[in-house]
């Protein structure tokens, strides 16, 4: 069987009732922790089978994802406790989100309250990930700023060292800003690509296999180190649909969010199922 296709003959049911806590899935497909390699040309084809799931629920996927932004919108103008449970709640929407993947290719009615269906199972565990994300971004920031700042510190040393009179003119203290900036987004770059692999599978592996969350993290973490050609094409894809997205004033973006949660659910089963 394509393990993309869909099964005309699924049935409908509470999405919290579809977690999958076995070494199986509902269509008999092998749980494989230590995850398959896939060739790096599989990216594109994680993206087909998104948009091909838009396609089929195109309304109800674009209502779930502006919703979500609605929501994430209004916690952004609460402060400090907005932009925590922003972080801590997300996780707890893609397991959600997954769990429609699940839905679609099984056939079954893709609804709306897929979109709250990690609160109704694996709550604590989902949000636990948002936790952890939350405190890798706090490390994220305070490793590149001190970076940053030892960098932007270290180079006017230098210039008042062999007496480079341009460090103290207003010119000479803008290039150390810009250079100490550019240092913080590279540092916060790099670190944050591992960040990002840890986070990827993270809510599927929690919500399909009952895997607890530090696992779920070092699982995918070491899963898409092991593919990380494949993930370096998709993240260099989504740059590129990223910036076509936003151009007709980011409205493209209802078609590109929902077709990444697809492209997600089908690399999930690409490297961790047979």
């Amino acid at each position: 069987m394509n393990p993309y296709s869909v099964d005309p003959n699924g049935s409908s049911s509470d999405p919290a009732s579809q977690v999958v806590e076995a070494q199986t899935t509902p269509d008999g497909a092998q749980f494989v922790q230590e995850g398959n390699s896939v060739d790096a040309g599989r990216a594109t084809a994680w993206y087909g089978y998104g948009f091909d799931q838009f396609k089929a629920n195109a309304g109800v996927w674009i209502g779930m994802l502006v919703v979500l932004f609605v929501i994430m919108m209004v916690l952004a103008f609460v402060p400090v406790l907005g932009s925590l449970a922003s972080n801590v709640l997300m996780p707890v929407f893609f397991g959600g989100l997954m769990l429609a993947g699940q839905a679609s290719r099984e056939g079954r009615p893709v609804t709306f309250d897929y979109l709250f269906a990690g609160f109704k199972d694996k709550f604590g565990s989902l949000a636990l990930l948002g936790v952890f994300w939350m405190i890798a971004i706090l490390l994220i920031t305070v490793v590149a700023g001190i970076f940053a700042a030892l960098l932007f510190g270290g180079a006017m040393a230098t210039g008042a060292l062999v007496g480079g009179a341009g460090m103290s003119g207003g010119a000479g203290l803008l290039g150390l800003g810009l250079t100490a900036i550019l240092g913080f987004v590279l540092v916060a770059v790099i670190i944050s690509i591992p960040m990002a692999m840890a986070i990827w599978f993270a809510p599927a592996l929690v919500v399909f296999h009952n895997i607890s969350p530090i696992d779920a993290l070092m699982t995918s973490l070491k899963a898409s180190l092991k593919n990380w050609v494949a993930f370096l094409v998709f993240f260099v894809l989504y740059i590129v649909f990223a910036i076509i997205a936003t151009i007709p004033l980011g409205l493209g973006w209802l078609v590109l969010g929902p077709v990444l949660i697809g492209a997600m659910y089908a690399a999930y089963r690409d490297i961790f199922l047979k």
